[in-house]
């Protein structure tokens, strides 16, 4: 009989949010899983009002899942923007600007599920940095110690969703 792997509950509430993620102070994010093997995470992002992220580009899907604020993607401005309730699929390979609305109080909190990496790009399109599962897994219990907050116990991690401490 194969063995079936557990299944996994977070309680994203409960977990830590890292501050200053990618060195940018409007930025927080809280790691919900890492599949590395599978080469998908999901995350949930606090961004500040009028917050322009850095263009890039997706080798993978991205789901995403807008619980407050606003949002959109510069390079699309016909696109609906994302507000509480919705959901964004994105194809492979597709580039983009994600933008803040300016007039949002408090934080757009979108939670993104996350297929391969995401390639951070210069002005000239050049490949400046690269977020997978794995830097994900690596960075975010590092960046939560350098701020003095709790390292969640266990998260799921690899191909077969088993656990083990950060």
């Amino acid at each position: 009989m194969p063995i079936i792997p557990e299944s996994f509950h977070a309680a994203s509430d409960d977990l830590p949010w890292a501050d200053n993620w990618a060195g940018d102070a409007g930025i927080k994010l809280k790691l919900l899983m890492a599949d590395i093997e599978g080469g998908r995470y999901a995350i949930r992002m606090l961004f500040a009002p009028g917050l322009k992220v850095a263009p890039h580009k997706h080798s993978g899907e991205i789901h995403a899942f807008t619980f407050a604020g606003e949002w959109a993607y510069l390079e699309y401005p016909d696109s609906p923007s994302n507000r509480p309730g919705s959901y964004l699929f994105e194809p492979p390979g597709s580039t983009h600007t994600l933008k803040v609305a300016d007039d949002v109080e408090g934080y757009t909190d979108v939670m993104f599920i996350m297929y391969g990496a995401m390639l951070h790009l210069g002005a000239d399109g050049e490949l400046l940095g690269v977020t997978d599962a794995e830097s994900v897994l690596r960075e975010y219990p590092q960046l939560l110690r350098e701020q003095g907050k709790p390292v969640p116990e266990q998260m799921p991690v690899g191909g077969s969703m088993a656990y083990r401490a950060l």
